[in-house]
C-alpha cells in the first residue's frame, strides 16, 4: 500500500510539473531576469515606408523636400530603428565584437544566408537561424571580446524574424535564454513574445569582461531553453543580439 502511495505521489507531482510547463532555473537555480524595456518594431507599412525614404536619403545628391525629411526623421525615432541606424554613440563607440559563433545555422535558401554573424550587423531584415532539428532547444551563439574591449553591462536583443509580423508570427521565437560568461551559466533571460527590441540589464551579475589589454579574450555565450513555436517553421530565430556597457566615456 505504501509503495502504491508513492508512486501514486510521484505521478500525481509529474503531471503538475507538465501541467506548469517548463522550468528553465530549476537544473543550476539561476536568477531568471525580465527585461527592463521593451520597444516595439513599427508596423509593416511604416517599416517599408521608412526603408523607401531611406533609400532616397542615403543616395550622394539627395536632395529631399522638408516635408519628406521631417517625416524619415520621425520614422526614424522609434526606439528600435534609432538603435540601428542612427549611428548615435553608444557602446560600439569604444566597445567592438571580435567575432560571433553558433552551435550550428540553417543552410542558405537563395540569396538569403542565416549565419550567426547576422545577429550582430546592426540589420533587422538579416537573422541567425539555429539549423538543428526541432526547435533548437540547447542551440547557442557566442560573442567573443578583446581583453583590451569595454565592459558589458546589459544586452538588448531582437527575437524572431521581425523583418515582417507575417515572417514573426511564422518562424519560433526564444522564450528562455541561459547567459554563460567564460563558460559559467550566469542567468536565464526571460524574453517576452514581442516583436520589438528588449533590453535586458546584467549588471548585478558582472560588469562581464576586463577592459585591460594585458587579458585574454573572453566570451558570451546565449543557449536556447525554450521557445515561442511559429505557427509555420519550427527554426528559432533572433534578428539582432547587441551590447551595451561601460568603459567608453
Amino acid at each position: 500500500m505504501k509503495q502504491l502511495f508513492l508512486t501514486m505521489t510521484l505521478a500525481l507531482a509529474a503531471l503538475s510539473m507538465q501541467a506548469q510547463g517548463p522550468n528553465p532555473n530549476s537544473a543550476k537555480n539561476l536568477p531568471l531576469v525580465k527585461p527592463t524595456n521593451v520597444w516595439l518594431m513599427p508596423s509593416d507599412a511604416e517599416l517599408a515606408e521608412w526603408k523607401s525614404l531611406n533609400e532616397q536619403a542615403s543616395q550622394e545628391d539627395a536632395d529631399l523636400p522638408e516635408n519628406i525629411w521631417a517625416r524619415y526623421e520621425e520614422l526614424g525615432e522609434n526606439p528600435v530603428l534609432e538603435d540601428l541606424y542612427s549611428g548615435k554613440c553608444s557602446w560600439y563607440c569604444g566597445g567592438e565584437v571580435q567575432r560571433v559563433t553558433a552551435s550550428s545555422h540553417l543552410k542558405a535558401q537563395g540569396r538569403f544566408n542565416y549565419l550567426p554573424k547576422n545577429a550582430h550587423d546592426f540589420d533587422h531584415e538579416t537573422v541567425w537561424a539555429e539549423g538543428a532539428e526541432g526547435q533548437g532547444i540547447g542551440e547557442w551563439l557566442e560573442y567573443e571580446f578583446a581583453g583590451a574591449c569595454p565592459r558589458v553591462t546589459g544586452v538588448k536583443i531582437l527575437p524572431g524574424h521581425v523583418k515582417t509580423k507575417a515572417a514573426w508570427e511564422a518562424n519560433s521565437r526564444p522564450k528562455y535564454i541561459k547567459v554563460s560568461y567564460l563558460g559559467k551559466p550566469v542567468c536565464i533571460l526571460d524574453l517576452q513574445d514581442a516583436r520589438g527590441m528588449q533590453y535586458f540589464d546584467l549588471e548585478k551579475f558582472g560588469p562581464f569582461g576586463y577592459h585591460n589589454a594585458d587579458k585574454p579574450s573572453w566570451r558570451l555565450r546565449f543557449e536556447i531553453v525554450d521557445v515561442y513555436p511559429g505557427t509555420k517553421y519550427q527554426d528559432t530565430i533572433i534578428s539582432e543580439l547587441e551590447f551595451e556597457g561601460i568603459d567608453v566615456h
